[in-house]
C-alpha cells in the first residue's frame, strides 16, 4: 500500500521524544505535589488561592460552550425552596467536616447545586441572560443602586490590608447576596413561586417556635447533647452556643432556636413575622385561621423569650405598619367601607397611644427601648461610633470586605472583637458612600411594594406588603446588630419584591392600563 500522506497546509505531527515525555509527566507530578502542599499548609480561608487557575480554566470552558438556550426554572425553584426551609431548620454550626474541605451542611449542598446551575445557564443560555435583564428592568433605579453597592464592595478589596481574607469573604457574598437576589427576582416572576416560598417561611418558623418554647422550658439547646461526634465540627463553638446567653447582671435564659445566638434568632423572627400576620388576617377558613393564629401566638411568645429588644421592635412595627397598609388598601378598594375609613382616621391616635404606652409603661419601655440591663449595649455602641468615625474618613473607599471588626479594634468584656451596629460595619468596610446606597437599595423597593400592595389583584401580589414590612424590620434592627447571618434572607425578600413588581407590570400591560411614557418597571397609575 502507498505510504500515508498529509494534505496541505497540515503537517505530520511530531511525537515527543523520551526526554520531553519524562519532563511532561514530571511537571504534572510536581504540580500535583505543589497543590497537595498548599492544601495541607494553607488555612481554610486561603484554600481558594490554588483554586484560582482551575476556576479560570473552568470559566474559559464555560465561555467557549455553545448557546443552547433554555431556562432551568423548575430546578432553581426547588433548590431555592429547600434553601429557605433548611436555612432555619438546620443549625449552621452542625456540619460534616471532611479533611481539606469546608464544613458540609445541607444548606451549602443546596446553595452550591444552585450555583452550578446558574453558572451553566449564564454560559450556555442567552435566554437566561435576557431574563435577568428583563426582570431587573422592572425597577431600573433599584438595579443601579444594587450594582453601585456591588461595585463599592469590589473596589474596597484593593484597600484591604488582608486582601486574601477579604477576597474569600467577597466570593461568599457573591453567592449568598448577589446570586440570591438575582435568582429570587427571576423566580418570583413565575406565578406561585413567592406564595410557596412564603408558606415555607411561615411553616418552618412555626416549627422552630415550638422548639424554642421547649428550649426555654428546659433552659438548654436540647439537641446539642444528642449530636454525634462527626457533626460537632467545632466543639468550642458548640459549647459556647450551649451556654446561657443571659444579659450581664441577670440570669434570664434567652431562647436562640436553631441559630447561634438569641439576637440572630430575634432578627429572623422579626423579618418573618409580617408574613405570619398576613396569612392569619387573610385566612379564608376558620380552621386555617385558628391554626395560623396559634402559630402567631407561639411566635409572639418566643419573640418575648429571646429577651431581645429587636424582636419586640419588629413585632410592634409589623402590627402598626401592616394595619396601615391593610386599612389604606381597603379604603382604596372600597371607599364606602366604614371600618377602613374609621381605622385610617383613628390611626394617628392609635400610634400616639401606643407610643405613650411604650414610653410610660415600665414593662413595655424595657422590652422595646431597654432598661438598666441594656445600658451596657447602648454605651458600647456609642463608644464604637466615636472610635469608628476617624477611621471611616481616613479610607473613603473602605478598609476592605469584612475588615470592620479588626479595623475598629473594639473588644467586649470577654475580649472578643465586636461591632454592635451593621451600619458602622458598612462604613468601615466599604466607605461613606456605601451606606446611603445600601439604605436606598432597601427603601426604594419598600415604597414600590406599598404601591403594588394597594392595587394588587391576586393573593400572591398581596405578599409584597408583608415582604416589605419584613425588610423594614431588617433595616431598623441593623442599627443595633452587625451580624450578616440573615442578610441572604433579606436579599431573597428583596428579589421577591422585584419579581412581584414585574408581575404587576405584566398584568397592567395585559389590561392596557399602562402609560406608555412611564419609566419601565415603576408601578404605574392605572
Amino acid at each position: 500500500m502507498a505510504g500515508s500522506f498529509v494534505l496541505k497546509p497540515y503537517e505530520r505531527r511530531r511525537e515527543p521524544g523520551p526526554f520531553r515525555r519524562f519532563m511532561f509527566f514530571a511537571a504534572i507530578i510536581g504540580l500535583a505535589a505543589f497543590y497537595g502542599l498548599l492544601a495541607s499548609v494553607l488555612p481554610m480561608q486561603l484554600l481558594f488561592i490554588p483554586l484560582v487557575p482551575i476556576l479560570i480554566l473552568v470559566a474559559l470552558i464555560l465561555w467557549m460552550m455553545p448557546d443552547v438556550g433554555g431556562l432551568q426554572i423548575e430546578r432553581m425553584q426547588t433548590l431555592m425552596w429547600w434553601f429557605i426551609g433548611l436555612g432555619i431548620l438546620w443549625p449552621n454550626y452542625v456540619a460534616f467536616d471532611l479533611p481539606g474541605l469546608p464544613w458540609i451542611t445541607p444548606v451549602r449542598i443546596v446553595v452550591f447545586s444552585l450555583l452550578a446551575i446558574v453558572l451553566f445557564s449564564l454560559a450556555t443560555s442567552g435566554e437566561f441572560r435576557g431574563k435577568i435583564k428583563d426582570t431587573l428592568d422592572a425597577s431600573p433605579m433599584l438595579a443601579k443602586l444594587f450594582w453601585a453597592f456591588w461595585a463599592l464592595t469590589t473596589i474596597s478589596i484593593m484597600f484591604s490590608s488582608t486582601p486574601f481574607f477579604s477576597l474569600n469573604k467577597y466570593v461568599n457574598n457573591q453567592i449568598f447576596w448577589t446570586m440570591m437576589f438575582v435568582i429570587s427576582a427571576i423566580l418570583s416572576t413565575q406565578e406561585g413561586f413567592v406564595a410557596r416560598l412564603a408558606q415555607i417561611l411561615v411553616a418552618t418558623v412555626f416549627v422552630v417556635a415550638v422548639l424554642g418554647m421547649y428550649e426555654y422550658k428546659i433552659q438548654r439547646v436540647f439537641w446539642i447533647d444528642q449530636l454525634p461526634g462527626f457533626l460537632k465540627v467545632d466543639p468550642e463553638f458548640i459549647e459556647r452556643v450551649a451556654k446561657s446567653q443571659s444579659r450581664a447582671g441577670t440570669d434570664v435564659y434567652r431562647v436562640r432556636g436553631t441559630l447561634a445566638t438569641s439576637l440572630y434568632f430575634a432578627e429572623y423572627l422579626a423579618m418573618v413575622f409580617p408574613l405570619t400576620l398576613h396569612f392569619m388576617v387573610n385566612a379564608k377558613k376558620f380552621w386555617a385561621f385558628a391554626f395560623i393564629a396559634a402559630g402567631v401566638l407561639g411566635m409572639l411568645v418566643v419573640m418575648y423569650l429571646t429577651n431581645a429588644r429587636s424582636a419586640m421592635v419588629g413585632m410592634l412595627l409589623s402590627i402598626v405598619i401592616y394595619t396601615f397598609f391593610a386599612a389604606y388598601r381597603a379604603r382604596k378598594m372600597r371607599p364606602e367601607s366604614i371600618g377602613a375609613t374609621a381605622t385610617l382616621m383613628l390611626y394617628p391616635a392609635m400610634v400616639v397611644a401606643l407610643s405613650l404606652l411604650v414610653v410610660f409603661w415600665r414593662r413595655a419601655h424595657v422590652m422595646v427601648l431597654g432598661g438598666g440591663q441594656h445600658q451596657a449595649s447602648s454605651d458600647a455602641r456609642s463608644v464604637q461610633w466615636a472610635m469608628g468615625w476617624p477611621k471611616i474618613w481616613t479610607h473613603p473607599l473602605g478598609h476592605g470586605v469584612s475588615r470592620s471588626g479588626e479595623v475598629l479594634g473594639y473588644a467586649n468584656g470577654a475580649g472578643e472583637m465586636t461591632i454592635d451596629t451593621y451600619y458602622l460595619s458598612i462604613l468601615l468596610d466599604y466607605g461613606p458612600l456605601a451606606l446611603p446606597i445600601y439604605l436606598f437599595m432597601f427603601a426604594l423597593p419598600i415604597w414600590y411594594a406599598f404601591k403594588v400592595f394597594i392595587k394588587a389583584k391576586s393573593d400572591e401580589l398581596l405578599l409584597v406588603g408583608p415582604l416589605a414590612i419584613g425588610l423594614i424590620n431588617f433595616v431598623v434592627i441593623k442599627a443595633v446588630l452587625s451580624s450578616e447571618g440573615n442578610v441572604p434572607l433579606a436579599f431573597v425578600m428583596l428579589g421577591c419584591i422585584i419579581g412581584l413588581i414585574w408581575q404587576q407590570n405584566l398584568a397592567e400591560n395585559a389590561q392596557g392600563g399602562t402609560d406608555a411614557a412611564a419609566p419601565a418597571g415603576v408601578p404605574r397609575k392605572a
